[in-house]
């Protein structure tokens, strides 16, 4: 059984490895030193010890034209250094055909079903140490089949000097899921990230790197940007009028496939005051898979800052 839990040679539950949020995905997924957002149960729990903010988004996304792919996601703050996240995602394609004994044509579902509870703290005397775990319950339908797992991601998030991050996120630890008489293992992923933040103004330049290794594929790298415009005098506003902030970001992850444009993504979201306190965030992302098409995801969320700062991106 040990063997079967931690066999480094096949790792399937693929659907886990696809990215949550417009933010994180847009800059490449080098998302694991930046995980500052209601984002980070999915991407680093220990992130969730620095949201400071209740935020809750649902995303959807058509993944290669006949994939469709929901997802939504909350941080619940529960005191000044730690909240809870919780995360709902599902994949599903249907009038799928199939063949059987070469003369027979039918329908059936494919689908996969998570549900992720994570928790993350911060420590330090300017929270510049954040520790997190996640678990995540897994439930996959093909035909009349269904199965289940039971995965597990532990994060760790430094700041050791102002505006400089690292991350570590160690993903998907845990059980094998059975189909019949096969096993399908999880894809552990390991994940190292660096990323700075840089303030300008009232305005924000982040940059990410991410290494991302699994132990049947060869390491990959990500590196994404974004630039977050909130300055009254750019956007033409002021904190009583509409528009709070805008942002826009980009990136690049290897290993998408062949294609000139394979693994570059862009996206964009727009911030919306609605009243004390409370923001309305409203994201878009493309993704290119190379030769084998693009993933479209648009996302609509909502920021509640107890304290008069706005919210974080």
């Amino acid at each position: 059984m040990i063997g079967q839990i931690f066999d480094p040679g096949a790792t399937g539950y693929t659907f886990v490895k696809l990215g949550v949020g417009v933010r994180p995905v847009a800059m490449g997924n080098a998302f694991t030193a930046l995980s500052d957002d209601g984002n980070a149960v999915f991407w680093n729990p220990s992130g969730l010890g620095i949201v400071g903010s209740y935020y809750v988004a649902g995303m959807v996304m058509n993944h290669l034209t006949f994939w469709d792919y929901y997802n939504l996601t909350s941080a619940i703050p529960i005191g000044e250094n730690d909240a809870v996240g919780l995360g709902l995602s599902y994949l599903g394609a249907s009038d799928i055909e199939y063949s059987e004994r070469g003369d027979e044509l039918g329908e059936f579902t494919n689908s996969d079903m998570l549900l992720n509870v994570g928790y993350g703290r911060s420590f330090g005397r300017r929270s510049n140490i954040s520790l997190g775990a996640s678990i995540k319950v897994v439930r996959g339908q093909l035909y009349k089949y269904s199965s289940y797992g039971v995965l597990a991601d532990l994060g760790l998030l430094l700041n050791p000097i102002k505006y400089l991050y690292f991350g570590t996120v160690l993903k998907n630890l845990g059980t094998p899921r059975r189909y019949i008489d096969k096993y399908e293992y999880p894809p552990v992923n390991f994940r190292q990230g660096v990323a700075v933040k840089l303030p300008i103004q009232e305005n924000q330049l982040a940059l990410g790197f991410d290494v991302s290794v699994y132990p049947d594929l060869k390491p990959t790298f990500s590196v994404g940007g974004e630039v977050l415009i909130r300055a009254p005098s750019i956007l033409g506003s002021s904190n009583q009028k509409r528009i709070t902030g805008f942002a826009v970001m980009a990136g690049y992850q290897s290993g998408y496939g062949e294609g000139t444009f394979s693994g570059l993504s862009l996206g964009f979201s727009v911030e919306l005051f609605v009243t004390e306190g409370l923001y309305l965030d409203i994201g878009a992302l493309l993704l290119s898979y190379g030769y084998l098409g693009t993933s479209e995801r648009i996302a609509l969320g909502l920021n509640y800052v107890p304290s008069p700062r706005r919210a974080n991106k």
